[in-house]
């Protein structure tokens, strides 16, 4: 269930109309990223900072800089099952891609409430928690939420996938003393001494042991079907049997005993094709 979430691609529209998609395993691998912290530090400096007639029960630099902390915990928090929720209702409401401001809206306001009820109890529990809560202070929340969710999705998510896409294509292995891009090789063939390398190309063949590659791939990158075999993700299709079926018609054995490992290894890659629903 979880991981059906974490890969569900949702498809929003930004403010200037253009058409973007991302899923929540891509955001939550953005939260990795320096340069999403240093926007958000700026953001917490800028508003823990300005005047605090929007938060005037926190009268402090340093409660002004623990509400915005808190909020974005409380927004991380629950971002993930709500995003999904709604642009599933939208589409099925509307039939297509949610803008971001409609998306994000109740989710910021939600993080907006809760924390402000939260340390209005903790630090002042004599006052009305809504009493400070107007509509002036809620439009600048959703604005500075929509510039920060904004500037991820169309700057910060596209340099991510740039990233991962340029270390995939250099990521290699050794072999025989060689070095082979590991995204051209589509499955490996151990035949006594020597590797049968096949590749786009065609089929190499390396003095070598099946042992010193697998040393350097891991389930990310394939899967070895069999004691002589071994198959990239991209490559492999469905189970026929005990046959690996691969994209180009091609079928590897699966051993007996790694059966049920291959089976689900190959859910786990296809899960989010298979089971995707565009939002």
């Amino acid at each position: 269930m979880f991981q059906k979430t974490f890969d569900h691609e949702m498809h929003v529209y930004v403010s200037n109309g253009t058409l973007t998609h991302f899923t929540m395993r891509e955001v939550h691998a953005l939260y990795g990223s320096w340069q999403l912290w240093v926007l958000v530090l700026v953001g917490f400096m800028i508003m823990a900072t300005g005047h605090p007639a929007t938060l005037p029960q926190f009268d402090s630099f340093g409660l002004r800089l623990a509400f915005w902390f808190i909020a974005l915990i409380v927004y991380l928090l629950i971002s993930t099952v709500y995003s999904v929720l709604a642009c599933r209702a939208w589409k099925a409401v509307f039939g297509g891609p949610i803008p971001l401001i409609i998306l994000s809206t109740p989710l910021v306001l939600a993080a907006t409430y809760i924390t402000s009820v939260g340390l209005t109890f903790l630090f002042e529990p004599d006052k009305p928690p809504f009493l400070s809560m107007s509509w002036q202070m809620n439009v600048r929340n959703i604005l500075v939420a929509h510039v920060f969710e904004t500037t991820a999705l169309m700057w910060l998510l596209p340099a991510q996938r740039a990233r991962k896409a340029a270390e995939k294509e250099a990521r290699k292995v050794t072999l025989s003393g060689r070095t082979v891009s590991l995204e051209q090789i589509g499955r490996v063939k151990a035949a006594e001494h020597y590797l049968e390398i096949h590749t786009p190309e065609g089929i190499e063949i390396m003095r070598e042991r099946l042992g010193t590659f697998l040393e350097q791939v891991g389930p990310e990158d394939g899967i070895q079907t069999h004691r002589s075999h071994w198959v990239s993700r991209h490559k492999a299709q469905s189970l026929s049997g005990p046959k690996l079926l691969l994209d180009d018609g091609e079928k590897v054995p699966v051993a007996r005993g790694r059966l049920e490992d291959v089976r689900a290894w190959l859910a786990e890659q296809t899960d989010g094709d298979d089971d995707q629903r565009v939002a």
